[in-house]
């Protein structure tokens, strides 16, 4: 076996005992906030965890691809890689001051969010772990053990915290707290990880670098942070024309359906940096594999679906630690009907990471500008009429035509290169 598929192969296991984490967490966490926070509660949690996404997102600015792709392409150029790690950190301090702002504001202006400012407060922590954890580093040097490293402590330290400190429905603060700590922690070890690994000087990069490093990540952030808006601001939406009991219904089986969907994260963390190298030297290994990997998601996507949708009313009452039935019925409608999305899930996310593997980010923030578009009134529409049942349609619409967009652009595009070849 090449060392090179021995690095894959590493990185693979790697970011699935990630994954693995990411899902096992909150399978443990999220039916014991559920069942001492209260429906009510755990819906209040959850749309702290969706602003804070944002928020997140913000801080990212898209370096996950950005930043990623130009370590991965320029590995061995320390004085490249010295300003890109430079420049990565010096616009994620700038970019967290807006968020910080925007907390504030909305305290004075918006009435729903007038009561949980303390909550957002306390949130921020989790975005200064954001900005200290180097992931985009270590994805493009393809050595992700140590996320997994990092990953496992972090979720160790806010699984303790929940247990030891969250024990009736008003202690939301404590259940924000103990998530947003973790992730700080995680941010320190990280960042000290990457000291270790690579003789890092802060320095301010040539202004040109920057701005030209900026942009590109400014697309990718464009497309980044539109993608979730049909799982975020709908939570807002179902909260305007329903009520908050019906947003923790929701909110259960978003989880679920969410915690199946995000395995595709990690073929694409493990390939990324792989099929961006492999772009370059070869267009036939780079499509053979694309294919390869678009046969493997439908079919691994297709059996969760059918495993989701038989399974839900079992996975519902298991997570939620309901035993009446007329408690999990809604919910499990919910979840069975997201299982229709479940199957195109992956699709979305991939067919994206292509579009910038391509260079063509002005085609990906189109794609996902139409989506918003389309969600803006099919969400609103479904909700009003079908409350959380119509909202759980308006995912599924929105997952396929995602995949729709992406799949058709860069399908284009590679007949286009066919032709010209």
């Amino acid at each position: 076996m090449t060392v090179h598929k021995k690095r894959i192969i590493d990185n693979f296991i790697s970011l699935s005992v990630v994954q693995g984490l990411s899902l096992l967490f909150p399978l443990i966490v999220f039916p014991y906030l559920v069942r001492i926070l209260g429906v009510e509660g755990f819906g209040v949690f959850s749309l702290i965890q969706a602003v804070m996404m944002y928020a997140d997102l913000l801080v990212s600015f898209g370096f996950g691809l950005s930043a990623t792709k130009a370590i991965a392409r320029n590995v061995g150029k320390d004085l490249h890689t010295n300003n890109v790690i430079s420049a990565v950190f010096l616009i994620k301090i700038i970019l967290f001051v807006i968020p910080i702002v925007l907390f504030l504001l909305s305290s004075l202006f918006v009435p729903m969010l007038r009561h949980q400012f303390v909550y957002l407060l306390i949130a921020s922590l989790y975005l200064l772990g954001n900005i200290l954890f180097p992931d985009w580093y270590f994805q493009g040097i393809q050595k992700m053990r140590s996320i997994t490293v990092v990953t496992f402590i972090s979720k160790c330290i806010s699984f303790l915290l929940i247990i030891f400190f969250v024990k009736k429905s008003d202690d939301i603060v404590m259940a924000v707290f103990a998530v947003s700590i973790g992730n700080f922690i995680a941010g320190l070890i990280g960042f000290f990880l990457l000291l270790k690994s690579f003789s890092w000087k802060f320095n301010v990069a040539p202004k040109r670098f920057i701005m030209a490093f900026f942009k590109e990540s400014a697309y990718v952030f464009s497309s980044i942070i539109l993608v979730p808006l049909y799982s975020t601001i709908n939570l807002f939406i179902l909260q305007y024309f329903t009520n908050p009991l019906m947003v923790g219904y929701y909110a259960i089986s978003e989880k679920i359906y969410s915690a199946l969907s995000m395995l595709t994260s990690v073929a694409n963390r493990t390939f990324y940096p792989h099929l961006t190298q492999l772009f370059k030297t070869s267009q036939k290994g780079f499509e053979n594999n694309v294919k390869k990997m678009s046969v493997y998601f439908a079919a691994g996507f297709s059996l969760l679906a059918v495993a989701q949708f038989f399974g839900a009313e079992f996975i519902v009452r298991f997570l939620s630690g309901k035993h009446n039935i007329q408690d999990v019925d809604y919910a499990v409608d919910i979840l069975r009907i997201m299982s229709i999305a479940v199957m195109f899930s992956p699709f979305g996310s991939f067919y994206f990471q292509l579009l910038i593997i391509q260079g063509r980010k002005k085609t990906a923030v189109r794609n996902i500008s139409a989506v918003v578009l389309i969600n803006m009134i099919t969400a609103a529409t479904l909700a009003y009429f079908f409350q959380g049942k119509g909202m759980a349609i308006n995912l599924c619409i929105i997952v396929f035509f995602i995949a729709l967009f992406n799949y058709y652009s860069y399908q284009h595009k590679s007949g286009v290169n066919k032709i010209q070849q």
